[in-house]
């Protein structure tokens, strides 16, 4: 059993998703020190499941691409 997490970022758009098996801990950390030069984490949901690493693999993850990408 683990936990996957979603946390909202000072980034307007981008949120953090992650798995762990210690979520107080994680969640302490990544509060504290950010994730990737973005800080200002704030945590948002999180469920504790069954096989959460493959399950966490699962979340699509969507983007924004430059319209310039789209085109061509």
């Amino acid at each position: 059993k683990g936990i996957i997490y979603l946390m909202s970022t000072v980034v307007d758009g981008l949120i953090k998703i992650g798995q762990t098996d210690n979520y107080e801990n994680r969640m302490r950390f990544l509060e504290r020190n950010g994730y990737c030069n973005v800080v200002g984490l704030k945590r948002e949901f999180a469920i504790e499941v069954e096989d959460y690493i493959e399950k966490e693999k699962l979340i699509p993850v969507f983007c924004k691409l430059p319209r310039k990408i789209l085109e061509n």
